[in-house]
């Protein structure tokens, strides 16, 4: 019964495709004539007054190349430049007053988490990236994972007709020195839109961890560490119209991402207040990541009237090889341990879209086919005098493989000039089992709805009024689910959890713009089964788990606010409050209730009237503020630049200094029911980076039939 969900909206599609095929032939090409012409005017119009926030009914929008960080920087750097987000080294991607969030490349999921998707992001090149769409409340249209929204990074396409391409330098100081170089070209003609895209980096930075676990005896743990980051990436897309209604396209992507890291640690186990041992450990790891994806895809116009068909596959392959050597020496004993970690993801998916706008409504239907394998081995061995013995109690070994059918319809309909409505329904049925090599392993099945709602209310030119509500999951990784027990140190390690559950929240928010300028959200949110790690103390070991570990209710308010004084100041400003409560699961877990604030300001002030010397200075702040049993201690980022371009505009250069007084640390305690944890982290975020771009070709060739079809791809998101 379950899976009778999965094609329930398909009988709807053919009878919604012939519907109202009533129009004559006389509407249709006047309907054509005044789509192409009203078209035509609003790309020049669009064109010449984007700006770098947009406010939409379901999302919010940073378009990139008006920003600092549109050029010599990369995906990462991206992100954290976005407003409403946050995003580091470490893995750590969110929305603000959010949960976690899934990230997905033009629409398609990336499938990655923690430091693997920081890694991949790493390769896109900001010079590439058209905008950055927040959306907080999905439609069904969406995969539903991502317990509170969607980042979705919408790569530049050919404007123009002919060859044209950019190539970049940037030389970035942390308390090392790093650098990239990328090289973009493109090719459109009537029939082709191509482009190659290049990539190469190579940076170190230093890091430093510490950490005490406190309760009737105590454990500190002080690391130094020095992270290697370098690779290269390469991507490849074209697409071939066959006619003036059916494009193919193919899009390629491949990345090698060489990581390595040195580190001292310094661990010191306390009984009472005296010095009970201590123990200096060294590792490295030499790890190396390759990903590869091919989409490729099938669009057709069905009609006059802009219905579309699309059908898509796709394939990613990450693996990911990460060789781990640690020798210990304490008072009494020493310890050489190496480790050889290899995960393997594999992910296959196929899915149909249809997009069908008619005279009273537009509707989509679509659904997709997902197949997620995960596999990783570790392989444990004691180092004695330089003789690898392998120790087959620690080793062990991980399968995990995930199945998800989803269907969804939405129909969005324009009731008047004031009201407008969409409401979607997507059902997702997953299936899953995992096994170790120790015979620990998981398995189940689930089938569940996800709903959607917005209505809009616009009284006049000035106002706009949003109301929405979508229910979101969120799905263990392979990693987390993986039993595996990987030492950090003899006094450190981490096993996963192959019993974690998923996560669900219900996210409401009502909302309101004025002028396209300022808005305003209220929102409400309340999820289920959270999942985190745990740490905690085993005899003198720290040990981190995964759990089911609490809920959680937020309600807040976020406001925005963007405006142009002077016609050389642009100022965009906003500021989230939220009231969070925790209720902890394990009983390990403390639940923390508490108030948050976070807010931010982006300045930049032209300094000629070309507009082609800017100066920028940028601060965020995050107040002190709870999440589940954590409690954060305060954050923040100042930072500033200058832009400068030359030669007709086709020059640009950058320099940006990033945390200047060294606000993003990483501090908080977390507090359980018989112990409790002190973290204090920095990541060496404090940068100066300094980046050319040269933009060569035909870059101003005009082409209003290219134009349209970019127009309503527009419309079609």
């Amino acid at each position: 019964m379950q899976k009778s969900g999965l094609t329930a909206v398909f009988f709807l599609t053919f009878s919604l495709i012939n519907a109202q095929n009533t129009f004559g032939e006389k509407q249709k090409t006047i309907q054509n004539g005044v789509e192409k012409t009203s078209e035509i005017k609003e790309v020049v119009v669009t064109a010449n007054r984007k700006k770098t926030f947009e406010r939409k009914i379901d999302r919010f929008v940073f378009n990139t190349e008006n920003s600092i960080a549109s050029k010599g920087a990369d995906g990462l750097d991206v992100l954290a430049a976005t407003p409403m987000v946050k995003a580091d080294d470490e893995g750590n991607i969110e929305i603000v007053g959010k949960s976690s969030v899934s990230v997905m490349i033009n629409d398609k999921p990336v499938n990655l988490s923690g430091k693997d998707l920081v890694s991949y992001l790493k390769t896109i090149r900001s010079e590439n990236i058209g905008r950055i769409e927040v959306i907080t409340t999905p439609p069904a249209k969406y995969e539903a994972q991502g317990n509170s929204g969607i980042i979705n990074i919408v790569l530049k396409q050919n404007t123009s007709l002919g060859f044209s391409g950019n190539i970049s330098t940037s030389y970035q100081r942390k308390s090392r020195n790093g650098y990239s170089n990328n090289g973009s070209f493109n090719y459109q003609s009537k029939k082709i839109n191509t482009s190659l895209r290049l990539s190469q980096f190579n940076n170190e930075k230093k890091a430093q961890e510490n950490l005490s676990v406190n309760a009737d005896h105590r454990l500190q743990s002080e690391s130094r560490r020095l992270d290697r980051n370098k690779g290269y990436a390469i991507n490849y897309s074209i697409d071939y119209a066959l006619n003036a209604k059916t494009s193919l396209g193919a899009i390629f992507n491949y990345s090698d991402t060489r990581t390595g890291n040195d580190t001292q640690n310094f661990s010191k186990y306390y009984q009472e207040a005296a010095l009970d041992s201590m123990v200096i450990s060294d590792t490295y790891t030499a790890g190396r990541m390759k990903n590869t994806q091919l989409n490729m895809y099938y669009e057709k116009k069905l009609d006059s009237l802009g219905k579309k068909l699309y059908v898509g596959g796709n394939v990613f392959g990450s693996n990911n090889t990460s060789p781990f050597s640690l020798a210990s020496q304490s008072e009494n004993t020493g310890v050489n341990y190496h480790i050889n970690s290899d995960y393997q993801y594999r992910i296959y998916s196929g899915q149909v879209d249809f997009y069908l706008p008619f005279k009273n409504f537009t509707g989509e239907i679509g659904g997709k086919y997902t197949r997620f394998n995960t596999d990783t081995g570790l392989d444990f061995f004691v180092n004695d005098n330089g003789m690898l013995q392998y120790d087959e109690n620690r080793s062990n070994a991980f399968a995990y493989h995930e199945n998800n059918w989803a269907s969804y319809m939405t129909v969005s309909k324009k009731i008047s000039d004031q009201w407008e409505g969409k409401a979607g329904l997507r059902y997702e049925y997953t299936s899953l089992n995992g096994i170790s090599r120790d015979a620990m392993g998981v398995k189940n099945e689930y089938g569940k709805w996800f709903p959607s709602v917005y209505v809009a209310y616009k009284p006049d030119m000035k106002h706009i009024f949003t109301l929405s509500y979508s229910k979101r999951i969120t799905r263990p990784d392979g990693r987390a689910l993986n039993p595996s027990t990987i030492y950090i140190n003899p006094y450190s390690y981490v096993t996963g959890n192959p019993y974690l559950k998923p996560s669900f929240s219900n996210n409401f928010e009502l909302g309101y713009v004025f002028k396209s300028k300022f808005s305003m959200t209220a929102y409400y949110q309340s999820s289920k089964d959270n999942f985190g790690q745990i740490v905690g103390l085993k005899g003198a070991a720290n040990t981190v788990n995964y759990l089911n570990n609490y809920d959680e209710t937020a309600i807040g308010i976020n406001t925005t606010f963007s405006g142009t004084y002077f016609k050389r100041w642009d100022i965009y400003a906003s500021a989230n409050y939220a009231y969070v409560k925790s209720k902890g699961l394990a009983e390990q877990v403390q639940g923390l209730n508490s108030h948050s604030l976070y807010y931010s300001i982006n300045n930049t002030i032209h300094l000629n009237a070309g507009k082609t010397f800017s100066f920028l200075l940028n601060f965020w702040n995050f107040l002190p503020h709870t999440k589940g049993n954590f409690e954060f201690q305060n954050t923040s980022n100042l930072s500033s630049g200058l832009r400068m371009a030359f030669m007709d505009k086709n020059l640009q250069i950058n320099m940006t200094v990033q945390d200047i007084f060294k606000g993003m640390k990483f501090r908080g305690k977390a507090y359980y029911s018989t112990y409790s944890t002190y973290s204090n982290n920095y990541y060496d975020a404090r940068t100066f980076t300094i980046s050319a771009t040269y933009q060569f070709g035909n870059n101003k060739v005009k082409g209003n039939s290219k134009q349209i079809k970019l127009e309503e791809a527009d419309r079609a998101n």
